[in-house]
């Protein structure tokens, strides 16, 4: 592994435009949220708690590790696993963190704007938004649309943010709630998760049975284990993919039985 990254260029591998991105994106946040702009723009001078901008900042720098750096660079060249570790890094910790740290104005926007209302509320019931975030994360790794993220770094970018508005979505049922009068119940929302869960297995299973590789790109990749083939490395993603949804969803839906009392399940 270390000899592939060694033929990297510094643009390659830590692409200095998403570092670009990721401090602006960071810098606006603390201007916003924080200090004489924020008692200027909405009245006080921290919308959102120190524990919040660090949990945006974290979410920050895991944006950075998904979108850039060693495992972007051996996603794109050599590993469908590193691909798929890229991704559920992004959808399952990177997401909710920075979601944690949006200030509450976001989301009443989300929640209160006319014209964003109508979509809010049909994409955050809970069948629709687990059904649209795997139905989508399904379509984008059918070949076509995996191989054309792997030729077109437009395209590339586009995949990165339609995942983080999938998952956003899929997420806000749990991290904030619904625009629905009645919210999910702790029950509710631990079905959800395994609702979630079920629709993931089929992209699992097909890439777990599958006799061949369904990328060219890989096929094609050199080996930087030689002992994992490109059939090996396809099914060691699905593996990936199937543990890290699994054990994120368990740790959310612990955390959803563990902090209700036996009273609030069935209202």
């Amino acid at each position: 592994m270390s000899t592939a990254l060694a033929h990297a260029t510094f643009q390659e591998l830590w692409q200095p435009n998403i570092i670009v991105f990721t401090v602006v994106v960071l810098v606006l946040y603390l201007g916003l949220c924080h200090g004489p702009l924020a008692q200027r723009l909405s009245g006080t001078r921290h919308l959102v708690t120190p524990l919040q901008t660090g949990l945006f900042v974290v979410g920050m720098i895991l944006l950075y590790f998904s979108f850039a750096g060693p495992l972007d660079y051996l996603s794109d060249n050599y590993l469908y696993t590193a691909h798929m570790l890229q991704h559920m890094v992004e959808i399952t910790i990177m997401t909710p963190l920075i979601m944690k740290g949006l200030p509450e104005s976001v989301y009443r926007v989300l929640f209160t704007s006319r014209r964003l209302l109508p979509i809010t509320k049909a994409w955050t019931h809970p069948i629709v938004s687990g059904a649209v975030f795997n139905l989508i994360l399904t379509l984008f790794h059918l070949p076509y649309l995996y191989n054309l993220a792997l030729e077109s770094d437009s395209f590339h970018l586009f995949e990165h943010s339609v995942f983080f508005v999938i998952s956003f979505f899929m997420w806000l049922p749990i991290v904030r709630g619904t625009a629905l009068k009645k919210q999910m119940t702790p029950g509710q929302k631990m079905l959800y998760l395994l609702y979630n869960y079920n629709l993931m297995m089929p992209l699992v299973v097909f890439q777990l049975v599958a006799n061949r590789p369904w990328y060219a790109h890989y096929v094609d990749a050199p080996r930087i284990f030689p002992n994992l083939s490109a059939l090996g490395d396809m099914q060691l993603g699905a593996i990936t993919m199937m543990i890290f949804m699994a054990t994120r969803y368990a740790i959310v839906g612990i955390q959803q039985y563990m902090k209700q009392d036996e009273s609030v399940w069935y209202e």
